[in-house]
Protein backbone atom coordinates (compact mmCIF):
# COMPACT_ATOMS: atom_id res chain seq x y z
CA UNK A 1 0.00 0.00 0.00
CA UNK A 2 1.33 3.48 -0.77
CA UNK A 3 2.17 5.74 2.15
CA UNK A 4 0.56 8.75 0.43
CA UNK A 5 -2.35 9.09 -1.97
CA UNK A 6 -1.99 12.18 -4.14
CA UNK A 7 -5.32 13.34 -5.58
CA UNK A 8 -5.16 15.84 -8.44
CA UNK A 9 -8.63 17.24 -9.27
CA UNK A 10 -8.38 18.77 -12.73
CA UNK A 11 -10.69 21.01 -14.74
CA UNK A 12 -9.65 23.25 -17.63
CA UNK A 13 -6.15 23.86 -16.28
CA UNK A 14 -4.17 22.66 -19.30
CA UNK A 15 -1.51 25.41 -19.07
CA UNK A 16 -0.52 24.34 -15.55
CA UNK A 17 -0.79 20.54 -15.63
CA UNK A 18 2.77 19.65 -16.60
CA UNK A 19 4.19 21.75 -13.79
CA UNK A 20 1.65 20.33 -11.33
CA UNK A 21 2.08 16.65 -12.16
CA UNK A 22 5.85 16.79 -12.55
CA UNK A 23 6.22 18.57 -9.22
CA UNK A 24 4.48 15.53 -7.69
CA UNK A 25 6.45 12.91 -9.60
CA UNK A 26 9.75 14.64 -8.71
CA UNK A 27 9.21 14.58 -4.95
CA UNK A 28 12.17 13.38 -2.88
CA UNK A 29 9.68 11.15 -1.02
CA UNK A 30 8.51 8.54 -3.54
CA UNK A 31 6.13 6.17 -1.71
CA UNK A 32 2.89 7.43 -3.26
CA UNK A 33 0.11 6.81 -5.75
CA UNK A 34 -1.26 9.58 -7.99
CA UNK A 35 -4.99 9.70 -8.72
CA UNK A 36 -5.73 12.28 -11.43
CA UNK A 37 -9.43 13.14 -11.67
CA UNK A 38 -10.42 15.16 -14.70
CA UNK A 39 -13.90 16.68 -14.45
CA UNK A 40 -14.80 16.65 -18.18
CA UNK A 41 -12.36 19.41 -19.15
CA UNK A 42 -13.09 21.24 -22.40
CA UNK A 43 -9.48 22.19 -23.10
CA UNK A 44 -6.45 19.95 -23.82
CA UNK A 45 -6.20 18.72 -20.22
CA UNK A 46 -7.00 15.05 -20.87
CA UNK A 47 -4.55 14.84 -23.79
CA UNK A 48 -1.80 16.22 -21.55
CA UNK A 49 -2.71 14.01 -18.61
CA UNK A 50 -2.77 10.77 -20.61
CA UNK A 51 0.98 11.14 -21.15
CA UNK A 52 1.55 10.53 -17.44
CA UNK A 53 -0.30 7.22 -17.29
CA UNK A 54 2.93 5.54 -18.43
CA UNK A 55 4.13 5.98 -14.85
CA UNK A 56 3.02 2.93 -12.82
CA UNK A 57 1.94 4.98 -9.81
CA UNK A 58 -0.36 7.22 -11.90
CA UNK A 59 -3.99 6.50 -12.78
CA UNK A 60 -6.31 8.82 -14.73
CA UNK A 61 -10.06 8.97 -14.11
CA UNK A 62 -12.06 11.12 -16.54
CA UNK A 63 -15.69 12.08 -15.85
CA UNK A 64 -17.98 11.84 -18.90
CA UNK A 65 -19.83 14.93 -17.66
CA UNK A 66 -18.83 17.69 -15.29
CA UNK A 67 -19.64 16.97 -11.64
CA UNK A 68 -20.44 20.60 -10.87
CA UNK A 69 -18.20 20.80 -7.80
CA UNK A 70 -14.53 20.29 -7.04
CA UNK A 71 -15.62 18.88 -3.69
CA UNK A 72 -17.39 16.00 -5.46
CA UNK A 73 -14.01 15.28 -7.00
CA UNK A 74 -12.40 15.38 -3.56
CA UNK A 75 -14.91 12.80 -2.34
CA UNK A 76 -14.33 10.59 -5.38
CA UNK A 77 -10.57 10.74 -4.90
CA UNK A 78 -10.74 9.96 -1.19
CA UNK A 79 -12.85 6.86 -1.92
CA UNK A 80 -10.19 5.66 -4.38
CA UNK A 81 -7.25 6.49 -2.10
CA UNK A 82 -5.33 3.68 -0.41
CA UNK A 83 -2.64 5.67 1.39
CA UNK A 84 -2.14 6.41 5.06
CA UNK A 85 -1.95 10.10 4.17
CA UNK A 86 -3.87 12.08 1.54
CA UNK A 87 -2.72 15.12 -0.44
CA UNK A 88 -5.26 17.11 -2.49
CA UNK A 89 -2.87 18.66 -5.02
CA UNK A 90 -4.94 21.22 -6.91
CA UNK A 91 -4.22 21.26 -10.63
CA UNK A 92 -3.17 24.92 -10.93
CA UNK A 93 -0.61 24.81 -8.09
CA UNK A 94 2.76 23.08 -7.72
CA UNK A 95 5.11 21.95 -4.96
CA UNK A 96 8.74 22.06 -3.88
CA UNK A 97 10.53 18.68 -4.18
CA UNK A 98 10.71 18.28 -0.38
CA UNK A 99 7.01 18.99 0.27
CA UNK A 100 6.06 15.37 1.00
CA UNK A 101 9.23 14.43 2.87
CA UNK A 102 8.74 17.29 5.35
CA UNK A 103 5.02 16.77 5.94
CA UNK A 104 5.16 12.96 6.04
CA UNK A 105 7.83 13.24 8.74
CA UNK A 106 5.66 15.68 10.72
CA UNK A 107 2.69 13.29 10.62
CA UNK A 108 4.85 10.23 11.38
CA UNK A 109 6.31 11.93 14.44
CA UNK A 110 2.96 13.28 15.70
CA UNK A 111 0.23 10.59 15.59
CA UNK A 112 -2.31 13.02 17.07
CA UNK A 113 -1.94 15.42 14.11
CA UNK A 114 -4.61 14.95 11.44
CA UNK A 115 -3.89 18.05 9.34
CA UNK A 116 -0.32 19.08 8.46
CA UNK A 117 0.41 21.99 6.16
CA UNK A 118 3.25 24.13 4.87
CA UNK A 119 3.58 27.81 4.17
CA UNK A 120 2.85 28.82 0.57
CA UNK A 121 4.43 31.08 -1.98
CA UNK A 122 1.94 33.19 -3.92
CA UNK A 123 2.41 32.96 -7.69
CA UNK A 124 0.69 34.44 -10.72
CA UNK A 125 -0.58 32.73 -13.87
CA UNK A 126 2.94 32.90 -15.33
CA UNK A 127 4.51 31.15 -12.31
CA UNK A 128 6.17 34.34 -11.07
CA UNK A 129 6.48 34.46 -7.27
CA UNK A 130 4.79 37.54 -5.84
CA UNK A 131 4.85 37.01 -2.07
CA UNK A 132 4.05 34.39 0.55
CA UNK A 133 0.75 33.56 2.23
CA UNK A 134 2.25 34.73 5.52
CA UNK A 135 0.52 38.05 4.82
CA UNK A 136 -2.82 36.24 4.98
CA UNK A 137 -2.43 35.40 8.67
CA UNK A 138 -0.23 38.15 10.12
CA UNK A 139 -3.27 40.24 11.07
CA UNK A 140 -4.30 37.41 13.43
CA UNK A 141 -0.87 37.01 15.01
CA UNK A 142 2.33 38.85 14.02
CA UNK A 143 4.77 35.96 14.54
CA UNK A 144 2.90 32.66 14.93
CA UNK A 145 3.23 31.50 11.31
CA UNK A 146 6.93 32.38 11.12
CA UNK A 147 8.01 29.15 12.87
CA UNK A 148 6.99 25.49 12.81
CA UNK A 149 4.37 24.41 15.34
CA UNK A 150 2.08 21.60 16.47
CA UNK A 151 -1.10 22.80 18.15
CA UNK A 152 -4.39 21.59 19.59
CA UNK A 153 -6.93 21.32 16.80
CA UNK A 154 -9.77 22.64 18.93
CA UNK A 155 -7.68 25.64 20.00
CA UNK A 156 -6.81 26.29 16.35
CA UNK A 157 -10.50 26.43 15.49
CA UNK A 158 -11.54 28.59 18.44
CA UNK A 159 -8.63 31.05 18.13
CA UNK A 160 -8.12 31.36 14.38
CA UNK A 161 -10.39 29.36 12.07
CA UNK A 162 -13.50 31.09 13.42
CA UNK A 163 -11.99 34.34 12.17
CA UNK A 164 -11.07 33.27 8.64
CA UNK A 165 -9.61 30.31 6.78
CA UNK A 166 -6.03 30.19 8.03
CA UNK A 167 -5.34 27.14 5.81
CA UNK A 168 -6.25 28.93 2.59
CA UNK A 169 -4.84 26.53 -0.02
CA UNK A 170 -5.61 22.79 0.00
CA UNK A 171 -2.48 22.04 -2.04
CA UNK A 172 -0.40 22.95 1.04
CA UNK A 173 -2.06 20.27 3.20
CA UNK A 174 -1.32 16.61 3.96
CA UNK A 175 -4.16 14.83 5.80
CA UNK A 176 -4.21 11.67 7.90
CA UNK A 177 -6.61 9.27 6.15
CA UNK A 178 -7.99 7.83 9.39
CA UNK A 179 -9.10 11.29 10.58
CA UNK A 180 -10.34 12.15 7.10
CA UNK A 181 -12.55 9.05 7.16
CA UNK A 182 -14.10 10.11 10.47
CA UNK A 183 -15.69 13.30 9.09
CA UNK A 184 -18.29 13.81 6.40
CA UNK A 185 -17.19 14.72 2.88
CA UNK A 186 -17.12 18.43 1.96
CA UNK A 187 -20.56 19.70 0.96
CA UNK A 188 -20.65 19.94 -2.88
CA UNK A 189 -22.99 22.94 -2.64
CA UNK A 190 -19.93 24.98 -1.60
CA UNK A 191 -17.92 26.52 -4.43
CA UNK A 192 -15.18 28.22 -2.43
CA UNK A 193 -15.34 27.64 1.34
CA UNK A 194 -15.90 23.88 1.56
CA UNK A 195 -12.24 23.33 2.44
CA UNK A 196 -12.47 25.81 5.33
CA UNK A 197 -15.34 23.85 6.88
CA UNK A 198 -13.47 20.60 6.17
CA UNK A 199 -10.41 21.74 8.16
CA UNK A 200 -12.66 22.76 11.05
CA UNK A 201 -14.34 19.35 11.14
CA UNK A 202 -11.01 17.53 11.05
CA UNK A 203 -9.40 19.74 13.69
CA UNK A 204 -12.26 19.17 16.10
CA UNK A 205 -11.05 15.54 16.04
CA UNK A 206 -7.26 15.94 15.78
CA UNK A 207 -4.38 18.36 16.11
CA UNK A 208 -2.66 20.54 13.51
CA UNK A 209 0.97 20.78 12.42
CA UNK A 210 2.61 23.57 10.43
CA UNK A 211 5.91 23.90 8.53
CA UNK A 212 6.94 27.54 8.16
CA UNK A 213 9.15 26.98 5.11
CA UNK A 214 7.20 27.74 1.91
CA UNK A 215 6.94 24.35 0.16
CA UNK A 216 3.75 24.96 -1.79
CA UNK A 217 3.24 27.32 -4.73
CA UNK A 218 -0.30 28.71 -4.71
CA UNK A 219 -1.33 30.22 -8.02
CA UNK A 220 -3.79 33.05 -7.35
CA UNK A 221 -6.60 34.15 -9.67
CA UNK A 222 -6.64 30.95 -11.75
CA UNK A 223 -9.30 29.10 -9.73
CA UNK A 224 -12.41 27.84 -11.49
CA UNK A 225 -14.38 28.34 -8.25
CA UNK A 226 -14.33 32.13 -8.13
CA UNK A 227 -16.90 33.82 -10.37
CA UNK A 228 -17.62 36.94 -8.28
CA UNK A 229 -15.67 39.74 -6.61
CA UNK A 230 -13.59 38.84 -3.53
CA UNK A 231 -15.71 39.02 -0.40
CA UNK A 232 -18.97 37.94 -2.04
CA UNK A 233 -18.70 34.14 -2.01
CA UNK A 234 -16.68 34.37 1.19
CA UNK A 235 -19.65 35.96 2.93
CA UNK A 236 -22.38 33.81 1.34
CA UNK A 237 -20.57 30.58 2.21
CA UNK A 238 -18.52 31.78 5.17
CA UNK A 239 -21.57 32.45 7.32
CA UNK A 240 -22.55 28.78 6.90
CA UNK A 241 -19.04 27.69 7.88
CA UNK A 242 -18.99 29.86 10.98
CA UNK A 243 -22.44 28.71 12.08
CA UNK A 244 -21.26 25.10 12.13
CA UNK A 245 -17.97 26.02 13.83
CA UNK A 246 -19.84 27.88 16.58
CA UNK A 247 -22.12 24.87 17.10
CA UNK A 248 -19.15 22.47 17.30
CA UNK A 249 -17.49 24.74 19.87
CA UNK A 250 -20.75 25.08 21.88
CA UNK A 251 -20.51 28.87 21.87
CA UNK A 252 -23.36 31.15 22.93
CA UNK A 253 -25.42 33.50 20.78
CA UNK A 254 -23.44 36.59 21.78
CA UNK A 255 -20.13 34.94 20.84
CA UNK A 256 -21.61 33.76 17.57
CA UNK A 257 -22.84 37.25 16.67
CA UNK A 258 -19.43 38.76 17.41
CA UNK A 259 -17.65 36.15 15.24
CA UNK A 260 -20.04 36.60 12.31
CA UNK A 261 -19.84 40.41 12.51
CA UNK A 262 -16.04 40.38 12.50
CA UNK A 263 -16.03 38.16 9.42
CA UNK A 264 -18.60 40.36 7.66
CA UNK A 265 -16.27 43.32 8.18
CA UNK A 266 -13.45 41.32 6.58
CA UNK A 267 -15.62 40.58 3.56
CA UNK A 268 -16.50 44.26 3.23
CA UNK A 269 -12.78 45.05 3.31
CA UNK A 270 -12.03 42.56 0.51
CA UNK A 271 -14.82 44.03 -1.61
CA UNK A 272 -13.55 47.57 -0.97
CA UNK A 273 -10.04 46.56 -2.04
CA UNK A 274 -11.40 44.94 -5.18
CA UNK A 275 -13.40 48.02 -6.16
CA UNK A 276 -10.42 50.29 -5.53
CA UNK A 277 -8.18 47.99 -7.57
CA UNK A 278 -10.51 48.43 -10.53
CA UNK A 279 -10.24 52.20 -10.15
CA UNK A 280 -6.48 52.00 -9.64
CA UNK A 281 -5.18 49.03 -11.69
CA UNK A 282 -1.73 49.25 -10.12
CA UNK A 283 -3.12 48.13 -6.75
CA UNK A 284 -3.21 44.48 -5.75
CA UNK A 285 -6.43 42.60 -6.46
CA UNK A 286 -7.17 42.01 -2.80
CA UNK A 287 -5.30 42.30 0.42
CA UNK A 288 -3.72 39.06 1.58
Amino acid sequence: MPKVSVIIPSYNHAPYLRQRVESVLNQTFQDFEVLILDDASKDKSVKILRRYTEFPQVSLHVNPTNSGSVFRQWEKGVKLARGEYVWIAESDDWAAPTFLSRLVLLLDQNPDVGVAYAQSYIADADSKIKSTAYNWTEDLHPTRWKTDFVSSGRDEVSSYLVRKNTIPNASAVLMRASVLASVSAPDPSFRLCGDWLHWIRMLMRSNVGFVAEPLNYWRLNTSNARSSAPGTLEWIEGERVLSEAVALLNLGEAEKNAIVLEFLKRCWGWQKDFIESRLQPSRRLFRL
